[in-house]
């Protein structure tokens, strides 16, 4: 009973998890859950390139980040990094205008977060 009350304690006192008591053989069990495992409102987050296929313009749409840094990389298609930029996002869904002079050919644009990452092809003209 001891074991439980302490297990039923420190739940309580994290934020982001809840407890469950099951009840097996007379002795008390608590189930620890990871609230943020189980949240079903938890957006994923997504990216949208335009236009695509572009020239040397192009506006990335971003949904579902967190406000704060971001890492956008250009990769080439054997998946060397070709450029890397640091992007602050003020509100988590936005829009980024990246200038860029590549040759003509398949890329993919990845935008990341600590726990969060979206990737999409980019055709250059």
């Amino acid at each position: 009973m001891q074991k439980f009350i302490s297990l039923l304690t420190c739940c309580i006192l994290a934020s982001n998890c809840y407890c469950q008591s099951v009840s097996n053989d007379s002795s008390a069990v608590a189930t620890i859950t990871n609230a943020k495992e189980n949240s079903p409102n938890v957006a994923k987050p997504d990216l949208s390139i335009y236009p695509n296929p572009a020239n040397n313009k192009i506006t990335l749409q971003v949904k579902n980040f967190d406000a704060g840094m971001v890492s956008v990389k250009l990769l080439d298609t054997k998946g060397k990094l070709v450029r890397e930029d640091k992007r602050l996002l003020t509100k988590g869904t936005e829009e980024i205008v990246m200038f860029l002079m590549l040759k003509a050919g398949i890329y993919f644009i990845v935008v990341s977060e600590p726990g969060k990452t979206a990737r999409r092809k980019l055709v250059m003209l």
